[in-house]
């Protein structure tokens, strides 16, 4: 399947970033949608029909698209519009999911995947802390499939020092992973990736290789 993402796509991209505001959002949200939010949704069906019959029947839709218009209530940065188009796959197809995500962003560079569980609350990082504590070998395992399919836990997200009520496990063969708050693997896309129609193929390789993250993080729930 050919998608219709072309440099204006990326134009658009850099467009925004430059002139975040309305009056030009609204003067180019007809080429947003038809060379940026369109083939981004088409993107998320084409990967649910590949996914389908997988280990990882993940879906996605215009539905699990985020808006371009951001929430500023909370925020300091007041800019209207987010610079790139996001969208998700869960086991859901809808946006609340607590059984891992897969993460989709263009933007001006290419953008990235992302894979996981990410910002969890503070039952769901006990849960998964414990399971780690309790079952290291099962999450050396999850390790080792992560490196042979290429990839790794990001570790952005991460506390300077051991939880509370993990001090005691500062030695444990697993103990620096407690300190993660989110449980995500993460790749990045170029440019070419989109303008080729590989993005798809991308995010298909990236789901199956996070087949034992993702049923390691479902079983601590359980």
């Amino acid at each position: 399947m050919e998608l219709n993402f072309t440099h204006r796509s990326f134009e658009l991209l850099e467009g925004l970033e430059a002139n975040n505001e309305k009056a030009w959002y609204t003067e180019h949200k007809n080429d947003f949608e038809t060379y940026l939010r369109t083939p981004f949704a088409m993107v998320l069906e084409w990967a649910t029909e590949c996914l389908e019959d997988t280990d990882v029947p993940f879906r996605g839709s215009a539905k699990t698209m985020f808006r371009q218009h951001r929430d500023v209530r909370f925020s300091k940065d007041k800019s209207p519009y987010s610079t790139f188009v996001g969208g998700l796959l869960t086991p859901s197809g809808t946006k609340a999911e607590k059984e891992g995500v897969l993460y989709v962003q263009l933007n001006s560079s290419g953008g990235l995947l992302a894979c996981g569980f990410y910002k969890f609350k503070a039952a769901e990082l006990g849960q998964i802390r414990d399971r780690i504590v309790e079952e290291p070998d099962e999450f050396s395992q999850v390790l080792q499939d992560l490196e042979d399919a290429g990839l790794s836990l990001d570790e952005e997200d991460k506390l300077s020092s051991m939880p509370r009520g993990y001090q005691d496990y500062k030695d444990h063969i697993h103990g620096d992973y407690l300190k993660l708050k989110s449980f995500i693997v993460q790749t990045p896309l170029s440019r070419q990736a989109w303008l080729a129609s590989e993005v798809v193929d991308r995010i298909v390789t990236l789901a199956n290789g996070c087949v034992s993250l993702l049923e390691f993080g479902r079983d601590s729930a359980e």
